[in-house]
């Protein structure tokens, strides 16, 4: 025995949900509650497919927007007449590296220069005078890398040769790592 007004209401909405039960008197289930069940999971399938498809491709968006490098070293080329010039004309403290990519020392200060570039406060140019060999002569590089050090008036205050560290080239800078705040404690007992 089956509820013949329950089931013809189904078969024109599969997903209505009924106000009111209909009992089966037969033990077997009916062949429409198959077929409703078989929509609701389909559909169940494509919701959660969707909800994964939006989640990964915000999950990429994230990923790129966060993983974007505002402030990288700058690799100086021919684009201009001289290309160091440029960067220093930004009117901040400034080093620019003159080394090589096949200079193991100067494949080694990548990742310090990467991470000088992110301080707003200063900025950071890489030339490869292999490349580019004017500028051997014309800044008078002797060893790679070689690192010099301009004030935010593009004047020259410094070089070193070789590797260096991140706080060494903000000393040279004359400037302190932003990350580090000094305050001064006071003893309890001098109060």
């Amino acid at each position: 025995m089956r509820c013949f007004v329950f089931e013809t209401l189904l078969r024109i909405d599969f997903f209505a949900k009924p106000a009111f039960s209909c009992v089966f008197l037969s033990s077997a289930p009916s062949p429409l509650n198959k077929v409703r069940q078989g929509n609701t999971m389909s559909v169940r399938k494509t919701s959660t497919i969707m909800v994964a498809v939006a989640a990964t491709l915000t999950g990429f968006w994230l990923y790129t927007s966060s993983n974007a490098q505002p402030n990288e070293p700058v690799a100086v080329g021919m684009g201009a007449a001289d290309a160091v010039q440029g960067v220093l004309r930004a009117g901040k403290p400034t080093i620019i590296e003159f080394g090589a990519n096949n200079c193991v020392s100067c494949r080694e200060m990548k990742p310090i220069l990467h991470a000088l570039a992110q301080d707003s406060r200063i900025a950071v140019a890489d030339v490869d005078i292999l490349k580019e060999r004017e500028y051997i002569g014309k800044y008078q590089i002797r060893l790679m890398p070689t690192q010099v050090f301009y004030n935010a008036q593009g004047v020259e205050t410094g070089r070193h040769m070789g590797k260096i560290s991140a706080e060494a080239i903000l000393a040279n800078l004359g400037m302190t790592p932003a990350a580090v705040t000094t305050t001064a404690i006071t003893p309890k007992a001098a109060l």
